[in-house]
């Protein structure tokens, strides 16, 4: 009785955990933050690409880890790189510093990665609550963004004071996920993230989605433009709202308010999702992006942001409709080694096509890299979804 009391209170707790990870007051200010000690746009999306790359070579270890060890020790560990870079980033000032203070934050990214799922679900398991589970991982997900959207608010006020203070304000708020981690209670496995056959399965699943499975090649590759161009938007928006004057000082406002709507988005994705069907929340994902992409190019005034809005949606709107489609083409025994190949393959593509973005922005100008964008986003989304839809499942 006593272990099962214990076991509810994990999800409380994990609740408790995503609301103190989620302060990231540096969110709306990194660029710029970036910006101030001279770094430019290239050596920034550089730092990114690095880290992307790091982060899918330290992904199968981590889960490894997770599995062979405590999931609560992935999470304390998820502490320990987060303090560390937090420091980083507050002491020091020049590139090289920046790239070790991202590669620490990416680690503790990768320790989190899921850690906290397969915690979640193995305690509903325990508590034979599992069909609660997506009901659970939702919350996770609306809390979480919520806590963003707080975080920028107070990010902003602190960067006002000075441009440091964001990453100072982080630690405490760090240290306090210790306690948190090391009080969960441990549940027995039933949902490895890293099993013995694993190395075999992720080959597998490359062979059957990218040789075998036609509609499942292009589901991913479709997959991969969307989380890409969202991601580039991020890196983007800063430099974007300093083109259309607006005041910094409004830039909290603008991301609070980002980061709400992808909070009710993913609240209520599966809602939307069966209003439109399936098929037509696919084809909108790529259309909205392409839109946003088109009128960020070519309109920029005051109140412009509000064309970033349809990415905002997008954003976590696109993981419910693709992984329902990613469960749909595949078995249960390779369903998830398959969404890893989905995560590897956005990673690296976001590695690969970022810099030559920034190098645009660097080199010419901001309007000219979103009009290369929303040219990529016209091409490489549009060929993957009609080849997507098109396609027969295997050849």
């Amino acid at each position: 009785m006593k272990t099962k009391t214990k076991l509810e209170n994990n999800i409380r707790k994990i609740y408790l955990y995503m609301i103190f990870y989620s302060l990231m007051f540096f969110t709306p200010i990194i660029v710029l933050f970036y910006q101030n000690n001279w770094l430019t746009l290239t050596q920034i999306m550089i730092i990114q690409s690095l880290s992307s790359i790091l982060f899918v070579l330290l992904e199968v270890p981590s889960w490894y880890f997770a599995d062979i060890f405590w999931r609560k020790r992935a999470l304390t560990f998820t502490w320990v790189f987060s303090t560390i870079s937090m420091l980083t980033f507050a002491l020091w000032d020049n590139f090289y510093h920046f790239l070790f203070a991202n590669i620490l934050w990416a680690t503790a990214g990768v320790f989190i990665s899921g850690a906290d799922s397969a915690l979640i679900y193995d305690t509903l398991k325990e508590l034979e609550k599992e069909k609660s589970y997506k009901k659970i991982w939702w919350n996770v997900v609306f809390i979480y963004s919520l806590g963003v959207s707080f975080a920028s608010i107070v990010g902003w006020l602190l960067w006002k004071i000075d441009y440091k203070y964001p990453f100072y304000a982080m630690i405490p708020f760090m240290m306090i996920l210790i306690p948190i981690s090391i009080s969960l209670e441990e549940p027995k496995r039933h949902k490895k993230i890293f099993t013995r056959n694993y190395i075999f399965d992720l080959f597998k699943s490359i062979k059957l989605s990218i040789l075998q499975n036609n509609k499942l090649k292009w589901l991913l590759l479709y997959s991969s433009v969307i989380v890409l161009f969202i991601n580039i938007a991020y890196f983007l928006y800063q430099p974007y709202f300093k083109l259309s004057w607006l005041d910094v000082a409004y830039f909290w406002a603008v991301f609070a308010c980002f980061n709400i709507i992808v909070a009710f988005s993913a609240k209520y994705s599966h809602i939307i999702e069966w209003k439109i069907w399936k098929k037509y929340s696919l084809i909108l994902l790529f259309l909205l992006i392409w839109v946003s992409y088109i009128l960020m190019s070519n309109f920029v005034f005051l109140f412009s942001f509000i064309f970033a809005l349809f990415i905002q949606f997008v954003k976590w709107f696109s993981g419910v409709v693709i992984s329902d489609y990613v469960n749909k083409l595949t078995n249960s025994e390779i369903r998830a080694t398959t969404l890893s190949v989905k995560s590897l393959i956005e990673k690296v593509i976001f590695a690969l096509v970022t810099p030559f973005i920034w190098w645009l922005v660097d080199v010419y100008s901001l309007e000219q890299a979103l009009m290369v964008s929303w040219i990529m986003v016209l091409v490489f989304g549009s060929v993957s979804l009609i080849l997507f839809l098109k396609s027969k499942e295997f050849n």
